[in-house]
């Protein structure tokens, strides 16, 4: 079910390209975890219809690597019973 359900936990990623370097991700996830809880933002996104729910990067590559992981068999199985 989980596979099924991931795709929503995407939402709209920022993504930066790969072989990015540790030190620079790093920042960038700060950057954007640091955003995701500020006041003003939060308050400003009170008036639109945006919802704020953020995703942590850490959590969005545990779920890809799970995603990703998954054996053929249920892969079939998810695609069976989504119509693909």
């Amino acid at each position: 079910m989980k596979l099924v359900l991931a795709s929503s936990e995407f939402g709209r990623p920022f993504a930066g390209p790969p072989g990015m370097p540790a030190d620079r991700l790093k920042i960038f996830r700060e950057a954007y975890n640091k955003a995701m809880k500020d006041p003003a933002l939060l308050i400003e996104a009170k008036h639109t219809p945006l919802e704020i729910n953020p995703t942590t990067g850490q959590e969005l590559d545990a779920l890809a690597k799970e995603v990703v992981s998954q054996p053929q068999d249920v892969v079939e199985r998810m695609k069976k019973l989504m119509g693909r």
